[in-house]
């Protein structure tokens, strides 16, 4: 690798992706770019994205094999490493996963970060064939995506949404920030937003903190954290009863609104099918939903079938929400009840229900409203209803994948015009109800897997409406994991670059999760606070020295929705990994080949990766990663175009068409309005969950939903006063940039990054001044201390901090000592998790300590 040049490929800084040019020169890497040949992107590169040079050149930089020689674990305790071979570090390594895997392969816990994504899908395969479900993503899954991903997934066939950009008139953001310097497809998603403010599109942001997206926004609505919900059911009660306003149509034909529901809860079905009925008002009777020459469908009133009273969904919605006036919000999140009538008028009066527009020779529904929902309003115990409520917003008025509304992340692909790859779409599943096309996590948010006795760390077998538990970090671990019999522990643990320590909750109680642990393997570029608990730190490459065939795959992750263009780029090394280190995807491949699960593995990238043809995988034979990735590449868009197109050309684009875009219209695929398939997973949950001591509560199974509190709004202690959340700095990405000096250096220069922000008011009411060193405590005794920033951008009641900082490792000189590590004050327990989806509650109560 010795010529110069640029060299495309793509960004490591964050999940974002971005594609990349690199310019490299005398086998240096001297400047980074956005390279505008792909859609990811579009040449537009934050400043993370620019600072990568710092990250691959970092002089801390891990770069031989380690091994611990301190046999006493604990924060701040120096591990004692000293360098040993691969063949040593293997040797090691693999005696202690044959162990496992010959006594119990779930006696093996695996753990990776969410910022690289080109890690996914060799840990997934690679734990797949070892045989363990337990696994995890750290904070990425308990934080920001158990309840925000499951409704995504159930209303957009998509891991997340974000508004039609080019069309829509009014969005309103619950905690999101799309399009304002995070998350996916971060600077497509900038360059968009950036576009639409300027044609018109009116942004109003729901959030306790005016940060990124307030700051660009036409209005902030300043709310206490949590209440998300409460607001959301607030204004469909106006949009619903006030004002009368409802896409009828879209209701009848593309959710379960007209299914009859009787007395007990349930659908009233056919007899002879068992699919739900609906009441036809032509026919004047009850016909099944799927008829295919249905007439009008009923969505209100109430019709004697099969010997009960039955009232259609849509009825038993509009009467659910009429409990829940702007008044009785106003009281909850503190958002006024004049504005909360105002923004649901305007959200009504804005989606032009009925309106229709032609594109590309076809009229679609044109309705060109979106309420947008992420981590701000879904990081809570009450984060499922949290988002359930909001996307009814989108819902009632039919602005969901219609042209103006709110899109899921690319559900529908029909592939590259030459090969028809990658092809997915959404389909009917039990009930008429919409399963995707294409997911990320395990197991489909639709149909919901029956529960069942827990078997995995997690207890997910309990709550199938989530995919990652506080159990696996929790204070409480052992005393449930005890309680339901799990009859094994975790032995060995393999972590990617994350760092669970500062990422999941309080360190102390993640530090002692990690101490029972015999056995912890970690690739990593430089040595974290996480390394503190590792036996064996594995020398990672950097993204800049590394190859991967589906950096931005799947496409509802992380790739631009809306109308433009596919790309499907590549990630190659920019320059040869340094030192002694290696890719972490062919390190796995050589741990597959020690343990003799070669053909397991095989078998699930064949699955996995989609291989078809003369590319699938033999399972027998030891294929090196470059070649699965080349393998992937041509059974893809053909045999002329593997690894060396790609590298050569950096990425393949092609046009969208209307029909993937604005799918909703073309698909034949029913959503929930009312989850009916609620009350039988309570029916199933319960009694497993309280024979096992359990505390059960059924408010949290009703089908329709309501808001709950979390445990910060039931604290009576009227000393704290204020509530605490943390927020994604736009200049980091989780705890892993804290190093980088670019970044630091510019997080030095922001007043926000480090400090403590708090409403310049409530600061003179308690005698702070600017800049004063304060200690915040929590009801439980945790504490955090750090600078206040006086300012008028955060709600009066609340502290905003910047997330994952407070780094206390001596091997992270840049990092350490700096910022507020908010994560201090969270409990992981039980307790404060959803006992619908175990999401962890990350808004707590706080006072300035005396």
């Amino acid at each position: 690798m010795t010529t110069d040049g640029w060299i495309p490929s793509t960004c490591g800084l964050c999940y974002g992706t971005c594609s990349i040019r690199a310019h490299r020169v005398d086998g240096v890497l001297v400047k980074i770019e956005g390279n505008p040949e792909s859609a990811i992107g579009r040449g537009r590169l934050c400043g993370k994205g620019v600072s990568g040079i710092m990250t691959l050149y970092d002089p801390n930089r891990v770069n031989v094999p380690l091994r611990r020689t301190n046999p006493v674990k604990g924060k701040g305790v120096d591990p004692g490493f000293e360098e040993i071979s691969w063949d040593e570090a293997l040797d090691e390594v693999t005696a202690r996963l044959r162990k496992v895997h010959d006594e119990d392969p779930r006696k093996l816990f695996v753990q990776r970060t969410t910022t690289n994504t080109s890690i996914r899908a060799p840990m997934l395969m690679f734990a797949a064939a070892f045989g363990t479900p337990n696994s995890w993503a750290a904070g990425g899954g308990l934080h920001c995506g158990n309840g925000a991903h499951l409704i995504g997934g159930l209303y957009h066939a998509s891991w997340s949404l974000v508004p039609d950009f080019r069309h829509c008139r009014l969005a309103i953001y619950f905690g999101a920030s799309k399009g304002h310097g995070a998350g996916h497809v971060a600077c497509t998603n900038m360059q968009d937003a950036a576009d639409a403010r300027a044609r018109g599109m009116r942004l109003v942001v729901v959030d306790p903190m005016a940060n990124f997206a307030s700051a660009k926004a036409n209005e902030w609505v300043p709310i206490r954290p949590g209440t998300d919900a409460a607001l959301a059911l607030a204004m469909l009660d106006v949009i619903l009863n006030d004002l009368g306003v409802w896409d009828a149509e879209y209701l009848a034909r593309k959710t379960n609104a007209p299914y009859l529901v009787g007395p007990d809860g349930g659908y009233v079905r056919d007899a002879e099918t068992g699919k739900p009925l609906v009441w036809d008002t032509a026919r004047g009777h009850a016909v099944r939903y799927d008829t295919p020459d249905g007439g009008a469908l009923a969505l209100e009133g109430a019709y004697e079938v099969a010997g009960v009273r039955a009232r259609p969904a849509f009825a038993l919605l509009r009467e659910h929400v009429r409990q829940f006036t702007p008044e009785w919000a106003e009281r909850i999140s503190s958002v006024p009840a004049a504005s909360i009538r105002r923004l649901a008028r305007e959200f009504a009066t804005e989606a032009m229900i009925g309106s229709t527009v032609v594109l590309d020779g076809k009229r679609l529904p044109y309705r060109p409203v979106a309420a947008i929902y992420f981590r701000g309003a879904q990081g809570h115990r009450n984060s499922v209803y949290n988002c359930f409520a909001i996307e009814l917003l989108n819902q009632v008025v039919g602005a969901a994948d219609v042209v103006g509304g709110a899109l899921g992340f690319n559900p529908v692909c029909y592939g590259h015009p030459e090969t028809g790859k990658p092809w997915y779409e959404p389909k009917a599943g039990p009930d008429g109800l919409m399963v995707t096309g294409t997911w990320v996590a395990p197991h489909l948010p639709y149909p919901i897997p029956e529960p069942k006795h827990p078997t995995t760390m997690s207890l997910g077998g309990l709550f199938p409406l989530g995919m990652f538990g506080t159990t696996m970090a929790s204070r409480d671990q052992e005393e449930l994991w005890t309680q339901f019999g799990l009859p094994y522990r975790p032995e060995v643990m393999l972590n990617y670059g994350a760092n669970s320590l500062l990422s999941v909750g309080n360190s102390d109680t993640v530090a002692e999760t990690l101490r029972r642990i015999p056995f912890i393997v970690s690739f990593d570029i430089t040595l974290t606070e996480f390394s503190e608990f590792a036996d064996v730190v594995l020398p990672d490459a950097s993204y800049l020295e590394a190859f991967d065939s589906r950096p931005n795959v799947p496409f509802i992750f992380n790739h631009p929705a809306g109308l433009g263009e596919w790309s499907w780029p590549v990630r190659q090394p920019v320059v040869p990994p340094a030192g002694q280190r290696r890719m972490a995807a062919e390190v796995l491949l050589e741990l597959v080949d020690r343990l003799g699960i070669r053909e397991e593995f095989n078998a699930v990238a064949n699955t996995h990766l989609k291989l078809d043809g003369p590319h699938r995988l033999e399972f027998a034979t030891p294929y090196p990663y470059a070649e699965i990735c080349d393998r992937e590449l041509k059974s893809h868009f053909g045999a002329a175009r593997g690894l060396a197109w790609f590298k050569e050309h950096g990425v393949i684009s092609w046009p969208k068409r209307v029909e993937e875009v604005y799918w909703r219209a073309f698909l034949d695929v029913r959503v929930p309005v009312y989850w009916e398939f609620l009350i039988g997973l309570n029916r199933k949950a319960k009694p497993i969950a309280t024979a096992h001591g359990l505390d059960w509560d059924d408010a949290w199974y009703d089908p329709l939903p309501r808001w709950m509190p979390c445990p910060s709004h039931e604290v009576a202690d009227g000393a704290f006063d204020l509530w605490g959340f943390y927020y994604r700095d736009t200049l980091h990405t989780n705890s892993f940039t804290n190093e980088n000096p670019w970044l630091d250096e510019a997080s030095r220069l922001d007043p926000f990054s480090y400090t403590i922000a708090l409403n310049a008011a409530t600061g003179r009411r308690k005698g702070l001044r600017d800049g004063q060193e304060v200690t915040l405590e929590s009801p439980h005794g945790r504490r955090v201390r750090g600078r206040v920033h006086l300012t008028e951008t955060v709600h009066p009641e609340c502290v905003g901090i910047g997330g994952c900082a407070g780094h206390w490792a001596r091997t992270l000189p840049i990092a350490r000592g700096k910022g507020v590590m908010f994560n201090d004050l969270l409990e992981v327990d039980w307790a404060h998790g959803s006992p619908v989806n175990l999401n962890l509650d990350t808004c707590v109560k706080l006072r300035v300590a005396p």
